[in-house]
């Protein structure tokens, strides 16, 4: 086993979100089109995924910004149509 085996399988080994309501088996998970994973227990990899959902049917493809977007904040729009 290399080191890089070995230190996946620790960083595998607890969840991302570890506490006393972590339930299932911990693997990583990538939420959307990321290309990154974490290690999460199947329990907060749901959660995380219902939040993901919620994100995208609240903002994505939205032409009306949110409440709290403020375009001087970093000098954007959220519609550069």
């Amino acid at each position: 086993m290399t080191d890089t085996d070995t230190n996946t399988a620790l960083e595998a080994s607890r969840c991302l979100e570890y506490g006393d309501d972590c339930a299932g088996d911990v693997e990583f998970h990538s939420v959307g089109a990321s290309l990154k994973a974490w290690p999460r227990c199947e329990f907060h990899a749901e959660q995380r995924w219902e939040r993901y959902e919620n994100s995208i049917e609240r903002y994505a493809d939205s032409s009306v910004a949110p409440s709290w977007f403020d375009p001087g904040d970093a000098g954007e729009s959220w519609d550069d149509d």
